[in-house]
């Protein structure tokens, strides 16, 4: 196993002063303030930013070439804003693709040639499932063709909202 690091990835800052760098910025975030979250459902839009971040400094220490979220409708203008807040962070381009409403970061132009070719392709075919599958850096062997047959497809995954 080598242990030389690549050219590309010796400019890399850690995620931890990353990360600081993005709680910092978020203090002041405009889309973050309550007035501002559909429905004011911080705990929704909180989640959904730790998991934006998440992935992105997947793909910015180069784990994956690229991540993917497919926000509800009634928080797609959120998801935008909180994509492009996410994406600039950490370098990475940031993809829309509004025919089947998902939204990308990634980096380099041949993964943002390969995703925007995803909107030319058939979706749920085994080809756009392998495609995407490899974006997210999921191994070969573990791709599900059969994703969209599953129950729970195009199911909200936001938690009960429980009132005291």
């Amino acid at each position: 196993m080598s242990t030389e690091r690549s050219t590309d990835q010796q400019h890399l800052q850690t995620c931890g002063e990353l990360s600081r760098q993005f709680e910092e910025k978020c203090q002041t975030a405009y889309f973050l303030q309550p007035d501002v979250i559909p429905h004011g459902d911080v705990r929704v839009a909180d989640r959904s930013l730790g998991h934006m971040r998440g992935q992105a400094e997947k793909v910015y220490l180069h784990a994956c070439p690229a991540f993917m979220i497919r926000p509800a409708e009634d928080w797609w203008c959120w998801a935008v804003t909180a994509m492009t807040f996410t994406t600039h962070h950490y370098g990475l381009a940031l993809v829309t693709l509004h025919e089947v409403k998902e939204l990308w970061g990634c980096t380099g132009t041949a993964t943002l040639a390969a995703i925007l070719r995803l909107s030319t392709e058939e979706p749920n075919t085994p080809h756009w499932h392998t495609t995407r599958a490899h974006l997210c850096g999921i191994p070969p062997e573990r791709v599900d063709w059969d994703y969209h047959t599953r129950a729970g497809y195009q199911v909200r995954c936001e938690p009960e909202v429980r009132h005291a």
